[in-house]
């Protein structure tokens, strides 16, 4: 029998002590009409997801260290500031969407006003739990160093940016370049951070840090070009949102662009990069490989 690590056991494992921590590093609720605002984040935040951005911190970090507490406030952070992106990118003004992880979207429940606040709100809290709880596992300018380069992640150049690429370009451009720039900056950049990041905090050599940046940028992509696969493919029910969004706003995606099949080779390709990189980690990157497959093969 192979001592080789499971990811669906550690994965069984480990959802539940994200999901605690994600509950107990929410704010306090308030006793007064700012109660709604922290109904609409715990709504939000604790609504059935994937949670594949955590887990891929956490899978990051245990390469170099056993103690996934040390973690845990980056692993949150991501998740929270990630749900803010999610209640956003649903609003009227965005992808008008009524549903997300399967229940009713945030704006849907408690209105838009609350739900634009809720999103602020879950964004600056992130920053703040990193500031409060970081510095207490690492070295303050290694902490300084992950707070500026999340920072950046969700920026202009990173989410923002991406989210700008995509709500505007889609009657513009209709290239694989122009969509691949989007993505790498929409979803890519985020899971960079979530890879490379814990092995800045770990004070880890450039080189891992940079192994671990390239294999994001490749695991980003297959995870959008899938997203993109699912959103035909896939039910409403499955998924947990509407199904065949992109297709009824004109969006450019790798599927308008190439096809199911041509899509599905895309994905593949960016799976085998994936792969190849984690071999120049001398680390047990298992765990980490078995998820590039989990992603290439999800059904939701």
């Amino acid at each position: 029998m192979s001592n080789r690590p499971n990811l669906d056991r550690y994965i069984v494992n480990t959802l539940p002590k994200i999901e605690a921590s994600l509950v107990s590093f929410l704010p306090q609720k308030p006793n007064d009409i700012r109660s709604s605002l922290h109904d609409a984040m715990h709504y939000s935040v604790t609504a059935k997801a994937k949670r594949i951005r955590p887990l891929l911190t956490l899978l990051s970090h245990q390469l170099f260290n056993d103690n996934p507490q040390k973690i845990m406030p980056l692993a949150c952070a991501i998740e929270l500031i990630h749900t803010y992106s999610l209640i956003h990118d649903d609003l009227p003004a965005m992808d008008n969407d009524d549903y997300r992880r399967g229940q009713l979207t945030c704006h849907k429940k408690y209105g838009e006003a609350i739900a634009i606040l809720a999103g602020d709100t879950l964004n600056t809290f992130g920053f703040e739990l990193l500031a409060e709880e970081l510095p207490k596992h690492f070295h303050p300018k290694a902490c300084l160093k992950v707070i500026t380069k999340l920072g950046h992640a969700l920026g202009i150049n990173g989410m923002s940016g991406g989210q700008t690429l995509d709500l505007f370009g889609t009657k513009t451009q209709q290239d694989l370049n122009y969509l691949e720039s989007t993505h790498l900056k929409k979803t890519g950049a985020m899971i960079q951070a979530c890879l490379y990041l814990p092995a800045l905090l770990e004070e880890k050599e450039e080189e891992v840090q940079i192994h671990l940046y390239q294999f994001g940028t490749h695991l980003g992509l297959l995870f959008q070009i899938t997203d993109d696969i699912l959103d035909v493919v896939g039910t409403s029910k499955d998924l947990g949102k509407t199904s065949g969004k992109d297709h009824q706003q004109e969006k450019l995606t790798y599927v308008s662009l190439s096809g199911i099949e041509g899509a599905r080779k895309l994905a593949d390709n960016e799976a085998q990069k994936a792969q190849e990189i984690l071999t120049q980690i001398n680390y047990p990157t298992h765990l980490l490989s078995d998820m590039v497959t989990r992603i290439e093969m999800r059904t939701h």
